[in-house]
């Protein structure tokens, strides 16, 4: 009988991963996943993220995107009034502090990746590469690392999809710190409205600001850190989240 799987995990980004024209003021790119175990984001936090729709717009129907968010367009207009806005992002703060799943993220300085190699790569495949060896050792903790897993990305485009998929397969074959790795990639649109790849996609900007300036306020980041992956003593950095180079 094939192994049930008991985890899966849920992808999204922040910046773009290009190094032709990188933008000054935000040269991150940032890859972050969040993993549930499945009896729990199906009993608790799908039912929670929902529950935080209906309170602040009567449906849950609407799609948590971190950029619409921020520039307050489409449903998010209504953040334009300040105390509606403040229990928002009150309410979303709890919910990460509140929810069962774990975060594991990489970022890449591209900038700093571009001047160091004479030929650097792809700031995705990289970021990619730590988060499913962290994922991977999150497995491990659990004592779950021979239980297969599916992990969820944004599709983006059939040429992107392809490229992603063929460098997941090599990593996930043997190319990673591990060897094989029990994963299958999934590709979902962002509107099929998941509550997975929008958990991912609210914390990976804030988590892109952490990075470019780690001692400037960012609440939306202190809340997001408490769900990291982290070692026994509670070191953050190379467990939960990779900053790269």
């Amino acid at each position: 009988m094939p192994l049930k799987p008991e985890y899966i995990a849920y992808f999204d980004e922040s910046g773009d991963h290009g190094l032709v024209r990188i933008d000054r003021d935000f040269p991150v790119f940032v890859l972050c996943g969040c993993v549930f175990r499945i009896d729990a984001y199906v009993q608790s936090d799908s039912g929670a993220f929902s529950a935080l729709k209906f309170d602040h717009f009567g449906h849950d129907a609407v799609i948590f995107h971190s950029r619409d968010i921020r520039k307050r367009v489409g449903p998010f207009q209504v953040l334009s009034d300040e105390p509606t806005r403040d229990r928002f992002m009150s309410d979303v703060a709890n919910f990460y502090r509140n929810t069962t799943g774990t975060i594991i993220a990489a970022g890449i300085h591209k900038q700093r990746h571009k001047l160091q190699y004479a030929h650097p790569s792809d700031p995705y495949n990289i970021a990619l590469l730590f988060c499913l060896e962290r994922l991977y050792g999150f497995l491990r903790d659990q004592g779950r690392s021979h239980l297969p897993m599916t992990c969820i990305f944004e599709c983006r485009g059939d040429a992107e999809d392809k490229a992603l998929a063929a460098t997941f397969t090599r990593i996930c074959s043997g190319e990673n710190r591990w060897g094989p790795l029990p994963f299958r990639m999934v590709f979902a649109s962002k509107m099929t409205n998941m509550p997975g790849l929008q958990i991912a996609d609210l914390a990976a900007y804030p988590i892109a600001r952490h990075i470019l300036n780690s001692t400037a306020p960012n609440p939306a980041f202190d809340a997001v850190q408490t769900r990291f992956r982290r070692a026994a003593n509670g070191t953050l950095l190379g467990w939960g989240l990779k900053i790269f180079p």
